[in-house]
């Protein structure tokens, strides 16, 4: 595991300069680095490649309460959940999509993600200008390199739009040489970034992880990457519908020719034993108590548990999910409360039901150590999802209807394959359905696929129909600010008056 060989393997002084390079970068994001790498002053080894590799998912994770607690955060922002804790204003500050300038979570996921970029240009100039690297070692690394540099800039994008683009290793200048760092346009990221990124990880990275899991990319991760930024440039805000017809080429290329397929059973990709499985997960990060330990844990439990319920399942979005396997695995809709007492969900304190996708992951996330309620916490072992082989499947089922005017026989039998497993049976397939209803069959599947992997808002923002979803909740909706000025985030304040940016509409 990455842990342990991080952990054995790192160099002191290797690990002080990575360190003091990062966070000088990062505390006022554009700050001179107080020590720069150069091929002269680090010893370019494979196992000094892997160890700075291996540094870029501890910066992409953050720290304590990291990257998938503050995803889950600004997750509340959707349909498929919301937050128990009513007391805690972020829930209500999401759900009327109007998050305050100094929201910790938008502060520190836009602290993780241009953390990662540093660490990634410096790797990617290191093995760039060192002549003596035997190319078969260093490219897994270099294309490691690109892939968590594009995956970070994608984010930065569809939560914050216009944003500093920065591929300088020594953080001085951006990519059109500007010391200033003016926020860059999307369309610009995407295109000068973003895609020669994953097509360089592409050509570089192998066809197996390294570490023959499913956490370290391959070449099949990054085009899983590229069909999901292909897909999401042709919708808002650039609505660049040509990359429709890419994004469907791209999934098509990983449905025919890569190793993956769907399990058999969905619940099976939440159970903390298989984690490691890459039948059907493509990229994931991995948790366990020492390290990057995830935030599943107490926060997902009800009040009746004696929990935070700090996210629980949307009651509208619950009513309309179709009764499948998933819903029944995902959702806790009863429980015995501290007395004894069955109590159904619509008698819940909050009136929701409780997320179960993720209490299969043990540790102390789930139900305490050895059983022992006093021992809950927030950690928790298990993995956050970021790609699977459904999301493939149904990426071109969406792209192809889009790009061809009509659905295929493939697109039809990519929805239909998730929509099996969901019922278990046959009994549920699509058929003869038009355009626009075959459009609308895709979205619903996604959304109940993915319910609670932190993606149903990006997938509403591309699509347009953040209002048309968050105002089937009636509770949400009458209070909803919904319009396309608040599809993204605002820019941590502190960067802002560092640099004199103005700040995203609306805030």
């Amino acid at each position: 595991m990455f842990h342990s060989k991080y952990k054995n393997t790192m160099k002191k002084y290797i690990f002080i300069l990575l360190t003091s390079f990062s966070l000088a970068s990062c505390v006022d994001l554009l700050q001179e680095p107080q020590s720069k790498l150069t091929p002269a002053t680090i010893e370019l080894t494979e196992q000094t490649l892997e160890s700075m590799t291996n540094g870029l998912y501890k910066d992409l994770w953050g720290e304590n309460f990291g990257f998938n607690c503050r995803l889950a955060s600004l997750a509340l922002a959707g349909d498929d959940m919301t937050s128990g804790a009513l007391d805690k204003v972020r829930n209500v500050l999401d759900d009327q999509l109007k998050v305050p300038i100094d929201n910790a979570d938008v502060l520190n996921l836009w602290k993780y993600f241009y953390q990662t970029i540093y660490s990634a240009n410096n790797i990617i100039y290191l093995i760039n200008e060192n002549e003596n690297l035997d190319t078969q070692i260093s490219n897994k690394y270099l294309g490691e390199a690109y892939f968590f540099r594009a995956l970070s800039y994608f984010y930065i994008v569809r939560y914050w739009g216009d944003a500093p683009a920065i591929t300088d290793p020594n953080s001085s200048t951006d990519i059109d040489g500007s010391s200033n760092m003016p926020r860059k346009p999307v369309k610009d990221i995407y295109e000068r970034i973003i895609l020669p990124d994953l097509s360089n990880a592409i050509n570089l990275l192998p066809l197996q992880s390294r570490d023959n899991n499913n956490q370290a990319p391959t070449t099949w991760a990054a085009k899983t990457l590229l069909s999901d930024v292909y897909i999401t440039m042709a919708g808002w805000p650039l609505k660049e519908e040509n990359y429709y017809a890419e994004a469907a080429k791209t999934a098509k290329d990983i449905i025919e020719n890569g190793p993956y397929d769907l399990v058999g059973e969905y619940k099976d990709l939440w159970m903390n034993t298989k984690k490691t499985d890459k039948t059907e997960h493509i990229f994931a990060l991995q948790h366990s108590l020492s390290y990057l330990p995830s935030q599943y844990g107490i926060s997902y439990l009800g009040k009746e548990e004696n929990g935070w319920y700090d996210y629980v399942g949307d009651p509208v979005f619950f009513k309309n999910f179709p009764n499948d396997k998933r819903k029944e695995f995902c959702y806790i809709t009863s429980t015995v409360d501290t007395k004894g007492n069955r109590i159904d969900w619509e008698d819940f304190d909050i009136g929701a039901p409780f997320i179960r996708k993720y209490r299969n992951y043990g540790g102390w996330g789930t139900y305490g150590i050895d059983g022992n309620t006093s021992t809950r916490s927030s950690l928790s072992e298990g993995l956050t999802p970021i790609y699977r082989f459904a999301d493939v499947l149904l990426i071109y089922a969406e792209a192809s209807n889009k790009a061809e005017g009509s659905p295929n026989t493939l697109a039809y039998k990519c929805l239909n394959r998730v929509r099996d497993r969901a019922f278990g049976d046959q009994s549920h397939q699509y058929a003869g359905l038009t355009p626009e209803k075959f459009a609308d069959a895709v979205f619903d599947e996604f959304g109940w696929e993915n319910v609670f992997e932190f993606k149903r808002w990006f997938q509403l923002v591309r699509t347009e129909k953040v209002d048309e979803a968050i105002g089937k909740n009636a509770a949400i909706g009458a209070r909803l600010n919904a319009n396309k000025e608040n599809y993204l985030f605002p820019i941590p304040v502190r960067q802002c008056e560092l640099r004199g940016w103005k700040n995203n509409p609306g805030y």
